[in-house]
């Protein structure tokens, strides 16, 4: 049996959740995905053209910004489309999005709903303490769950009272890395950060770490990739620190792989919120060994000395050793890199991201 399923995204940012789902529902199986957004015009619209999808945007863009707020003509288009595209599945990401399709569903009562989870929600933030109080009361009205982290789906089951048999993890998927990869001692010492700089992935905090390294080895650079949300902020601290000359920031690139080619680490200073980060995974299919904290879901990808290093919460000391470790010795990095790339061969491939959401689905009925 074939089913019509409408991958919904409230942003038409391009993301970690908007590349690893749409680059998933590009592979061949029984299920016709449709993709739409509720934002106006944005990069993400852009990409998933160039894959050769169709997307629904919804939105209205207004002097280049995205119109974020979502109206009642938006619902009603919305609706229309699922009827006339007799769609079966909509899968959503996006809280706000999420809420509101929970009351569109009496407009569209044969179709399943299923929410994307793909953070932890269990921080102390407002976001967060609204979501599990809503999640709590209303999650009857979702057929299904998808986390992509054990520590996500287990934030829903005790934190939000959601049943067990309606949420289901499934980790994201990345494409197998087919192309010559540059030997790590061949490559400049450079440490790659890829994260759209914000609180949450605790950049600010990274420059602590960066200061540590730099006393070791003073010709190694820190290149930040991702959109910059903290207004310079960040960048106004490192000239302060007298760290603008080590760090490089290159702002939001629709493509990273030049920037993975070239790392010889890669560190993730997130604080809080991880679900599966693909930047870890796709780290891996370079062979570029990865320092992180031990919070969420990244405490799923990594194996603490075996392939990358899993670090305690704001332990600067320890984050800068270990990336001073990888950079000075080659072997234990390659050695790291290619159990990650292994990894990803056995449990990280967009073939079993997308066969997991097919069982699922199928599920449904």
């Amino acid at each position: 049996m074939s089913y019509k399923v409408l991958l919904l995204f409230s942003s038409s940012e391009l993301g970690g959740t908007e590349k690893s789902l749409t680059r998933m529902s590009s592979i061949p199986s029984n299920v016709d995905y449709y993709h739409a957004t509720l934002d106006g015009e944005g990069p993400w619209c852009e990409w998933v053209r160039k894959l050769g999808f169709f997307p629904l945007v919804l939105g209205r863009s207004n002097k280049n910004k995205k119109n974020k707020k979502i109206g009642i003509g938006k619902i009603f288009s919305l609706v229309s489309y699922v009827k006339k595209k007799k769609i079966d599945i909509i899968y959503v990401c996006g809280f706000r999005a999420a809420l509101i399709l929970r009351f569109v569903k009496v407009f569209l009562p044969k179709v399943k709903l299923v929410q994307g989870i793909r953070w932890n929600p269990n921080s102390k933030s407002l976001l967060d303490y609204v979501f599990r109080f809503v999640e709590r009361y209303l999650f009857r009205l979702v057929d299904k769950y998808i986390a992509n982290s054990e520590a996500a789906a287990e934030t829903l089951f005790v934190r939000c009272k959601i049943p067990k048999e309606k949420i289901k993890v499934i980790y994201n998927g990345i494409s197998s890395n087919q192309q010559k990869i540059i030997p790590l001692n061949k490559r400049p010492l450079e440490v790659l950060t890829v994260a759209n700089i914000n609180p949450r992935k605790g950049h600010a905090e990274y420059l602590k770490v960066i200061k540590i390294v730099l006393a070791k080895i003073p010709n190694v650079k820190f290149i930040f990739v991702g959109r910059d949300d903290m207004k310079n902020k960040i960048q106004e601290i490192a000239i302060k620190e007298k760290l603008s000359g080590a760090i490089k920031f290159e702002g939001f690139q629709k493509n990273v792989s030049k920037y993975f080619e070239r790392a010889r680490v890669f560190a993730l200073p997130s604080l809080w919120g991880e679900g599966c980060p693909t930047s870890i995974i796709e780290s891996y299919t370079w062979g570029v060994p990865v320092v992180a904290y031990k919070i969420d879901g990244i405490s799923e990808l990594i194996e603490n000395e075996v392939d990358g290093f899993l670090v305690k919460l704001m332990d600067h000391e320890n984050f800068a050793y270990n990336i001073i470790s990888l950079l000075n010795d080659v072997n234990l990095s390659l050695d790291y890199g290619q159990k990650g790339k292994k990894k990803v061969k056995e449990n990280f491939l967009l073939e079993k991201c997308s066969e997991e959401h097919v069982k699922c689905f199928q599920n449904l009925n």
